[in-house]
């Protein structure tokens, strides 16, 4: 299942808040941890299942790569939730993606990012038509380096 669309939910007081209902049965059992900048990631169990199995730790790895697996698997938390579709994030998510009342899921195709509504607004806010034919060129090269870039799209 593709995750796509975004969805506001309010935390309550004891760090609760419910995860979207067509999120739910593909995200049951998957794990919740810290994502960039003020955001967290949810995976669904078997996308996990290939990122742990494809980042490996070694204690002769840069520091860049082991600060990057402590925050990928130092403070995740697996994804189950209370008869009214919850989850208890831990205070540590909260914190990192300075969740306090409105948060934001936002499906990303195979997995779920999670805002505060703050740092949502930030995040989706317009994009000049120059920052978006950089940013597709550049998710081009990623996607498929062999390619090369991506063709000029007439204005």
């Amino acid at each position: 299942m593709a995750f796509y669309g975004s969805y506001q939910h309010a935390l309550d007081e004891k760090g609760r808040v419910a995860v979207p209902a067509r999120f739910r049965d593909v995200l049951l059992g998957g794990v919740v941890t810290k994502g960039p900048g003020y955001s967290l990631v949810m995976y669904p169990a078997p996308y996990w299942q290939r990122l742990t199995e494809e980042r490996n730790y070694s204690d002769i790895a840069d520091a860049d790569y082991r600060q990057y697996l402590f925050h990928l698997f130092g403070q995740s938390q697996l994804i189950n939730w209370d008869a009214q579709g919850r989850i208890l994030l831990t205070p540590q998510l909260r914190e990192h993606a300075e969740l306090t009342r409105d948060v934001v899921f936002v499906g990303l195709n195979q997995a779920v990012e999670v805002y505060s509504q703050e740092h949502y607004d930030e995040r989706s806010q317009r994009l000049d038509p120059e920052a978006w034919e950089r940013i597709r060129a550049r998710a081009a090269e990623v996607l498929s380096p062999a390619v090369g870039p991506a063709p000029e799209v007439p204005a």
